[in-house]
């Protein structure tokens, strides 16, 4: 098993079929996938598995363009490939993130930041303190709405900040322990719930950049974590 990330699927065009204008191709470990175009504006994907070439490929029609069907590939690609990968939920995370932003700006950090601080406020709420939630989340919606900027997100990423992201990470998940949460299975609850965001491999974003909730959004349903069964 592998914690890795897995590597993006690399469609090449086929030259098998010379009156295919298109025919990209691409391989996982354990199957084929071919896109083509058998209907004008219509594209067709089929799945084939390698280790059963005895096997009936699988035909799916119809996608409305080639990125739909590669990112049907792609999901397919992942969620096959799940019984040979160890979970990781932070790498979940960091690619949820890459598929959603893959070029962030300064103000994609910034709204991120906001909604950072968004979840500490709502922490605060839940403990009883409200007039301390109630200016951190003055200061999230500072960050959410404002606007800083196209430029690099570079020249805020020192170590201080890292290092600080790290140590509520931890300090996080050492709360989780400490009150008794299975903060794991809380936390793949979260992500299964985030990955409803996306539609067709697509995001909708609000006018500050924040990911938005589509009617395929289901909310997490943590109460089977408020205790970790051992």
């Amino acid at each position: 098993m592998s914690n890795l990330p897995l590597k993006p699927l690399k469609w090449t065009q086929r030259d098998l079929n010379p009156l295919a204008e298109l025919d990209l191709t691409a391989y996982s470990a354990l199957h084929e996938y071919v896109i083509t175009e058998p209907k004008q504006g219509k594209f067709e994907l089929k799945k084939t598995r390698l280790s059963r070439p005895d096997k009936k490929s699988e035909f799916l029609p119809y996608f409305d363009t080639v990125t739909e069907a590669q990112d049907w590939a792609w999901a397919h690609y992942q969620r096959s490939m799940q019984p040979y990968v160890k979970p990781d939920s932070i790498t979940d995370i960091a690619n949820w993130f890459k598929a959603a932003k893959p070029e962030p700006t300064v103000n994609d950090v910034m709204t991120q930041y906001g909604c950072h601080l968004e979840e500490v406020y709502e922490g605060l709420e839940a403990t009883g303190d409200f007039d301390e939630a109630r200016e951190l989340q003055e200061l999230a919606d500072y960050y959410k709405s404002s606007n800083f900027g196209q430029g690099s997100p570079t020249r805020y990423g020192n170590i201080s900040i890292l290092d600080a992201l790290c140590d509520q990470i931890v300090t996080a998940t050492g709360v989780a322990y400490m009150m008794g949460f299975d903060i794991e299975g809380a936390l793949k609850e979260v992500i299964r719930s985030n990955n409803s965001k996306m539609v067709k491999g697509k995001f909708e974003y609000d006018e500050n950049g924040k990911i938005m909730k589509p009617e395929s959004y289901s909310e997490p349903d943590l109460t089977p974590f408020l205790s970790k069964g051992e």
